[in-house]
């Protein structure tokens, strides 16, 4: 497990950098947002690879849906956030 947690913590470390390389941020929400919502995945992950199981088939339908909200916010970063 811990060698599957550092191959994905560099992976996604690799596309942060490719990201941050490719964009700069228009206005303060495109710098703030992108590091929160870094923060909110990298949260999510280790929530998910040490936290308990999900009480039910029941929550992991919400939480399926709930990952769109994390979708809208990605459109709406990127609206903050252009080329270099």
């Amino acid at each position: 497990m811990a060698g599957t947690l550092a191959v994905e913590g560099l992976i996604f470390a690799a596309g942060l950098a490719g990201y941050l390389r490719a964009t700069r941020a228009r206005y303060r929400a495109g710098s703030w947002g992108l590091w929160a919502l870094a923060t909110l995945l990298a949260l999510i992950h280790l929530g998910n690879a040490f936290g308990p199981p999900p009480p039910g088939v029941t929550a992991i339908a919400w939480v399926g849906q709930m990952q769109w909200l994390i979708v809208a916010w990605a459109y709406w970063l990127d609206r903050h956030r252009g080329p270099r």
